[in-house]
Order: C-alpha cells, then sequence, then structure tokens
C-alpha cells in the first residue's frame, strides 16, 4: 500500500475512533463531504495535502501521526519528498526562511 493510501485509511480508522461521520468531519474541516467521499470512492483520488492538514485538526490529531509507518514508527515519504528534504538540508538559513515564506503564501491563498 503506498503512501498516500496509508494516509486515507488512517483518517478513516481516526473517523471510527473517535465516532465522527464524513459529514461532521468534512462540516469540521471545511472541506465538502464529496471531496472525502471522493478519496475512498475514486481509485486514484488523492487528497491535497490543505485537505489532509484541515482534516487532522479537525480530528485534534498531529498531522504527523498520519504519514507514521506504524510499526518502525518512522514518517512514509515518497521520492519526491526525500529530495526536497535532501535540498533543504543544503540550504542556508537564509534560503530556509524564505522558502518557508513561499510556502506559507500558498497555504494561506
Amino acid at each position: 500500500m503506498d503512501a498516500i493510501a496509508q494516509v486515507k485509511w488512517r483518517i478513516k480508522d481516526y473517523m471510527l475512533q473517535k465516532g465522527v461521520s464524513i459529514y461532521e468531519l468534512a462540516s469540521k474541516a471545511d472541506i465538502t463531504e464529496a471531496c472525502i467521499r471522493n478519496w475512498y470512492t475514486k481509485r486514484d483520488y488523492t487528497p491535497s495535502l490543505e485537505a489532509i492538514i484541515k482534516v487532522s485538526k479537525a480530528l485534534e490529531i498531529n498531522v504527523v501521526d498520519l504519514f507514521k509507518d506504524e510499526e518502525s514508527d518512522q514518517i512514509c515519504v515518497s521520492k519526491e519528498e526525500k529530495e526536497l528534504l535532501a535540498s533543504w538540508s543544503i540550504l542556508n538559513d537564509k534560503q530556509k526562511h524564505a522558502v518557508k515564506n513561499v510556502i506559507e503564501t500558498f497555504m494561506d491563498k
């Protein structure tokens, strides 16, 4: 199972543990109910990071917990994410600050 599929099923597990319906989660996360339903009914439908963050806040869980490999307690990341982390590690503090500002600008849309 790929990392995104694992995240979607962990969200579903947290919903069951907390007794939260898709309707309630959508309402609390300020996203459409159809969006969440599509995660589970459309094979290649990938939730956006923004939606995952909203859902984690609505479920009152740390978003990192959705990405952890439960057996090794490591975070599952894609090849692209690994490349980004490798690039991040060679940036100086000023560059890191600039990158953070760009990301925050995108998140505030």
